[in-house]
C-alpha cells in the first residue's frame, strides 16, 4: 500500500495527476470513494468538504499541511 505522502509526491510530478488518480483508484476502494466525492466538484467545492471533514475528525488542516509541506490558501 503507497503511504499517502508518497501519492502526494507522485501526483505533484504527475502530468495528468486525475488520471493517475483513477488508475491508482482502480484497486483500492477507500480511493474510489474520493474519486466520486471529488467528481463533479469545484476547487472551492472540494476545499470546503476537506475542511468540513478535518473539523469533524479533530484535525489541524494548517499543521497537517505543514508537516507535509503544503501551503494553504488563506
Amino acid at each position: 500500500m503507497m503511504k499517502p505522502l508518497q501519492m502526494l509526491n507522485m501526483l505533484q510530478k504527475a502530468h495528468n495527476p486525475y488520471g493517475m488518480l483513477q488508475q491508482l483508484s482502480q484497486n483500492n476502494p477507500k480511493l474510489q470513494r474520493v474519486m466520486e466525492i471529488m467528481n463533479g466538484k469545484s476547487p472551492q467545492q472540494l476545499e470546503q468538504y476537506v475542511r468540513n471533514v478535518a473539523q469533524t475528525q479533530g484535525v489541524d488542516l494548517k499543521d497537517l499541511a505543514q508537516k507535509m509541506g503544503l501551503q494553504l490558501p488563506q
